[in-house]
């Protein structure tokens, strides 16, 4: 139904139609997880379950020793900007052997998102994490996030053991070399999949809850606040949109009008079509002033407009900046650095005239992973998957080309155990 405040669209009041908590009655306790990152995977199992799996955990591990090759996706030399696709290559390379602090890991899942383009060709964050001597002895491989089995541990790990399942806890710099059978990774790095969680959701979701969840502390929210989220059919879009409602705060999405019934499925209680209208006038031209403004999109009318219909106490959440989909091209430093500068300026600036505040960023992985971990499984939120692909290159490369045109809604998924 449209709503009496022009240009908005809003959903109806009936609970059975909106399914903003979906299965919530049903979620597990909320020390439910942090039960799982106290103890490794193995002590949830029954006393047959566990010899079945230690005798599945030591095949494992003989067939990762034996294991001279494995199969990998990446590039011998470095993409032109736009061309990460047509450089996709399946390699044969050597599996890397775990040093002390070290586990490694058999994959069985893992995501494909833009940034890990960006960084392949040299561009995230407008000019960054370009791999560098890349060449046949020394190929790159793409590929972030991990959810897997631990299949070896070096000498010096104690909270890991064959046959764990895990998943990566993303870095605050680029990660990669997971589009892999296997891949070694410190023991800090990786924490016990949460049972509730398939390996395909697992990857799916982990790097979007903490970067969704991280902006939302950053912003400081509170139970109740009203909210716009920009880009709320992306990947981070519709989690920080999931993990609002679990605060019980009012939404707002913005995103084209194409989109309205997918954000409206994870909780949107009203919808401005982008296309159509400037969501800040929209907004404020109704008296709907709100408590946060999240940018999943970046660019400067996007800030423009949060300015517009925020209360003077309000925030503005950019996860982007200034620049619309920054990684898309190579910045020069001069570009650079008055990107940086505008954040740099606008931060400081609304923080000393009393108004709405700009903040960019989110809290460090690290920081934030169990707690929402811990939100994610009480609300029973999740992450769209459009497409779960085998690991294999023809469809890994076409899942690149439709991760770049950022139409997709939700997170792609390479299931490398398609090809087991």
């Amino acid at each position: 139904m449209v709503s009496t405040l022009t240009g908005i669209t809003a959903g109806s009041d009936d609970p059975k139609e909106r399914n903003l908590q979906k299965n919530s009655t049903s979620a597990p306790p909320a020390n439910h997880y942090l039960k799982i990152v106290a103890s490794s995977t193995a002590h949830f199992y029954k006393p047959n379950e566990r010899k079945n799996m230690a005798n599945s955990s030591t095949d494992l591990k003989k067939q990762f020793m034996a294991a001279d090759t494995m199969d990998a996706i990446g590039f011998t030399s470095s993409p032109k900007i736009g061309e990460v696709a047509e450089s996709l290559r399946m390699l044969q390379v050597a599996p890397r052997r775990p040093e002390k602090d070290e586990v490694a890991v058999k994959l069985a899942a893992s995501s494909i998102h833009v940034d890990e383009i960006y960084a392949a060709q040299g561009t995230a964050l407008g000019r960054f994490y370009g791999p560098k001597n890349v060449s046949v002895e020394n190929p790159y491989i793409l590929g972030s996030s991990v959810s897997g089995t631990v299949v070896a541990v070096g000498s010096a790990v104690t909270n890991f053991q064959a046959g764990d399942e895990v998943i990566a806890i993303p870095y605050e710099q680029m990660q990669f070399a997971s589009w892999a059978s296997y891949r070694c990774i410190g023991k800090k790095w990786l924490i016990p999949k949460p049972d509730q969680l398939s390996h395909v959701q697992a990857a799916a979701v982990t790097m979007a809850a903490c970067v969704a969840w991280g902006a939302i502390k950053f912003a400081k929210i509170e139970q109740g606040d009203h909210c716009v989220v920009v880009g709320a059919s992306g990947a981070i879009g519709v989690m920080i949109l999931q993990f609002l409602k679990s605060l019980e705060c009012h939404v707002t999405a913005v995103c084209s009008g194409a989109s309205e019934s997918f954000v409206r499925e994870y909780g949107a209680d009203e919808v401005v079509d982008y296309t159509k209208n400037e969501f800040g006038e929209v907004l404020a031209g109704n008296g709907h002033y709100c408590d946060a403004v999240f940018d999943c999109v970046g660019g400067r009318d996007i800030e423009i407009n949060a300015f517009k219909c925020l209360k003077k106490s309000g925030t503005f959440e950019t996860v982007v900046g200034p620049r619309r989909y920054i990684g898309e091209e190579k910045l020069s430093w001069p570009a650079f650095l008055k990107v940086m500068w505008h954040i740099i300026w606008r931060m400081g600036i609304t923080r000393l005239n009393g108004g709405p505040k700009y903040t960019f960023g989110e809290k460090y992985p690290r920081l934030v992973i169990h707690d929402a971990m811990e939100q994610l499984l009480k609300y029973d939120i999740r992450m769209p998957v459009p497409k779960i692909i085998p690991f294999e290159i023809e469809a890994v490369t076409e899942s690149v080309r439709a991760v770049v045109t950022h139409r997709e809604k939700g997170r792609s998924v390479i299931d490398f155990t398609r090809n087991d």
